[in-house]
């Protein structure tokens, strides 16, 4: 990561992450804001995972690909290129291949722990 506090910056592919083991990967912090409720990062992540949304999240698929399904709402693929936007609330299935690798943005009222 850059140590530019204007714009924080960095490359997902060359960037030094950390163990993430609850999920099975590796994560990288871009950005958490001061009080906590906004974080921009990159995560390798692999396995499935259900939960519900403890934040807003835009995710931005790098690598592999994940299959969500909503509890109660519809299921779809993402895959390289891929976005989308999950709110707060939802009750989420996570189904990620074993090379998923995503850019996101967490968005919250409370302070994000990851």
């Amino acid at each position: 990561m850059s140590d530019s506090n204007l714009a924080p910056h960095f490359n997902v592919h060359t960037t030094n992450f950390e163990p993430l083991p609850e999920f099975g990967g590796s994560k990288a912090i871009l950005y958490h804001s001061p009080d906590g409720t906004r974080l921009a990062g990159s995560f390798r992540e692999s396995g499935t995972h259900q939960f519900v949304m403890p934040f807003d999240e835009f995710i931005y698929v790098v690598a592999g690909g994940v299959k969500i399904t909503i509890t109660d709402g519809e299921s779809f693929y993402l895959g390289v290129g891929d976005t989308c936007y999950l709110k707060q609330g939802q009750d989420v299935l996570f189904e990620m291949t074993d090379d998923f690798h995503d850019v996101t943005v967490l968005i919250s009222d409370k302070r994000i722990d990851v």
